[in-house]
């Protein structure tokens, strides 16, 4: 039956209809959102949580670092190779371990760092 004479029956109108750019988008949609998971997670599985205070990334720290435009610096020469971070969680001190990496999102870790306000 075609869309025409569906419409002239009662049947499905366009709403219903699904096409092939339709799942093309929501396949994409899929991807982009389970390489953020994967990001997210691999975040994670390092050990780097919100609320993290970073005191050493990589060659950068509190002597030496003056914008966030260093700790960039690292990532980007450290993609694919562990990378030594150092952080202070709720007063304890946590050596971590990152290995910045390509996804569907921007930038290398699957997580944004902001300077911290005092």
């Amino acid at each position: 039956m075609s869309e025409k004479e569906a419409r002239q029956s009662g049947g499905p109108s366009r709403a219903g209809v699904v096409t092939v750019g339709d799942v093309q988008e929501l396949m994409r949609r899929k991807e982009e959102i389970e390489a953020q998971i994967q990001a997210n997670y691999d975040v994670l599985e390092s050990g780097l949580q919100v609320d993290d205070e970073i005191v050493e990334f990589g060659s950068v720290n509190t002597h030496n670092f003056q914008s966030l435009q260093n700790i960039g610096g690292v990532v980007q020469h450290s993609e694919g190779k562990p990378l030594n971070v150092t952080v202070i969680r709720r007063g304890e001190k946590y050596q971590l371990r990152l290995v910045p990496t390509r996804w569907a999102g921007k930038g290398l870790l699957g997580c944004n760092i902001i300077p911290l306000q005092r």
